[in-house]
């Protein structure tokens, strides 16, 4: 009996290890760990599964832009990455006040950096009598008043006028997110600069005070469901069942779901998708503050004919010293991190739905690593081709910035019944099956890390690895059914050996 309890209980400990990928402990020395945005989260998984195959260890928690923030200044991580800074006391969707995270995070001082940059894209699920709407397109005015409750329907004149067709009654279902989400900073900052008239009013209704701007937790209004990450609201939208759902996520979401997203009209009248180079022609109108802090107010208001109005970049924030946890050994290991991804790993942002880095970014980047203590020292100078090989720096990420849309970008003019849309209108004309947008593989030349996988599988493969940050409290974005499964194995450690132990006896 004492072999068969042994045996189990060793059972119960090889599973729990096999759940989590056994993964090194958070405390090993060298190895970092980071949490927040879902938003950047398919590329930081890509980036550090190729680094692991150089000793580099990285770990890194999806569990939101807000909870990333948190878990610097309460120090359980190396590095947070985060759509937006660290934000002045504001207040959460009941109208409390939330404490200042600026003021809190004082304590440990840190630099921000850009990692990766993107659109922010409206992925929807759309089907009219058997076949799914593909080319859907919506001005930014019409999206704002989905997601603040003033357009419930798809057949409302608004989207008829903006796309042309008249689409049967079909309810609109918004999907936003649950947890703290700098993607949601991301959108309300753009609806509260491109159309005050929706969002004031929104937060009057929602009891929000004023002055109400940006927002890491989108209001809940009726009509509307919330679901946490990126990958939760996607997954609900692509849902076979969810017909008539929308919601706000990261590009490389959708693409790697082979889901449509939204043509959104910008200041020069034409309906543009969030490709990498429609994000990189927008983001030439980006400003910077002088602690590398970003200015959208340009992008949204782009006149360049294919600039996509809801780009921007996201940050890693960084620590400047050595207060706990951080440590010279893993300030060595993240500035490797951080070189590496700044410009090889930028080779591969297009093909999983980003924008690589331009080279003035990479420069801020390269300031910001060499504060990190015992961080390798980065490149001199600027970003070349000789020292760097983004794309964006090498000229092989090539878009003219004047390029014309196709006329089909332009508003249209018919209004015939929706039957059998094709595929979906990028920026440059072409149309591919389930409305995503073809995309070409990484190139692995100069990428010492290459792991040969540049279309977001390795993501999903490195996810088993992310270390559980201790959230006091907070919900994190291991999935419950892990929970649930050792909750099980725990349970059958406990209780199956005396219950064998008194079934023999008995026998006996």
């Amino acid at each position: 009996m004492r072999r068969l309890a042994a045996a189990v209980l060793a059972s119960a400990f090889v599973t729990s290890a096999a759940l989590f990928g056994g993964a090194v402990p958070a405390g090993a020395s060298g190895q970092v760990v980071g949490a927040g945005s879902t938003w950047s989260q398919i590329a930081v998984d890509q980036w550090r599964a190729d680094v692991a195959k150089n000793g580099i260890s990285v770990l890194y928690q999806g569990s939101g832009s807000s909870a990333g923030r948190q878990f610097y200044i309460q120090n359980q991580v190396d590095f947070a990455v985060s759509e937006i800074p660290f934000q002045p006391a504001s207040y959460d969707r009941t109208g409390q006040k939330l404490y200042d995270e600026i003021a809190a995070a004082a304590k440990r001082p840190y630099a921000y950096m850009p990692i990766v940059a993107g659109g922010t894209s409206f992925m929807y699920h759309l089907d009219v009598n058997g076949s799914r709407i593909t080319d859907l397109h919506l001005s930014g005015k019409t999206v704002a008043r989905i997601f603040t409750g003033g357009i419930k329907n798809w057949n409302d004149p608004a989207i008829t006028a903006d796309d042309g067709r008249k689409f049967p009654s079909i309810p609109i279902l918004p999907i936003v997110r649950s947890d703290g989400s700098g993607t949601s900073a991301q959108f309300s900052r753009y609806i509260s600069k491109m159309f005050p008239d929706v969002w004031g009013p929104f937060c009057q209704q929602m009891n929000l005070p004023a002055p109400c701007d940006l927002t890491s937790l989108w209001p809940y209004f009726p009509g509307s469901q919330a679901q946490s990450g990126s990958d939760g609201v996607a997954d609900f939208v692509a849902a076979p069942y969810n017909n008539g759902a929308i919601t706000y996520v990261e590009y490389g979401y959708a693409l790697e779901r082979s889901f449509p997203v939204v043509s959104v009209r910008n200041q020069a009248g034409y309906y543009v998708q969030p490709t990498a180079e429609n994000v990189a022609i927008a983001l030439t109108k980006a400003r910077l503050n002088p602690d590398r802090t970003q200015v959208l107010d340009d992008v949204y208001t782009n006149p360049l004919p294919s600039a996509y109005p809801v780009s921007s970049y996201s940050y890693m924030i960084v620590p400047t010293s050595t207060a706990a946890p951080m440590t010279t050994d893993k300030g060595n290991t993240l500035g490797q991190f951080i070189l590496y991804f700044l410009c090889t790993g930028q080779q591969k942002a297009k093909a999983l739905g980003y924008s690589p880095l331009p080279p003035n970014l990479v420069r801020f980047g390269w300031d910001a690593e060499s504060l990190i203590p015992g961080a390798p020292q980065p490149p001199a100078g600027p970003a070349t081709a000789a020292n760097c090989p983004n794309p964006a720096v090498t000229g092989q990420f090539g878009f003219d910035i004047n390029s014309i849309p196709p006329a089909a970008a332009r508003q249209r003019a018919s209004s015939a019944s929706p039957g059998g849309s094709g595929g979906s209108i990028g920026a440059g004309g072409a149309t591919a099956a389930g409305g995503s947008q073809a995309v070409p593989a990484a190139d692995p030349s100069n990428d010492p890390y290459a792991s040969g996988d540049a279309s977001g599988t390795a993501r999903q493969a490195s996810l088993a690895s992310s270390v559980a940050v201790n959230t006091n409290g907070r919900s994190n974005s291991v999935p419950l059914a892990i929970y649930v499964a050792v909750a099980i194995v725990v349970l059958l450690a406990i209780f199956l050996p005396p219950a064998i132990f008194s079934l023999v006896r008995r026998r006996s």
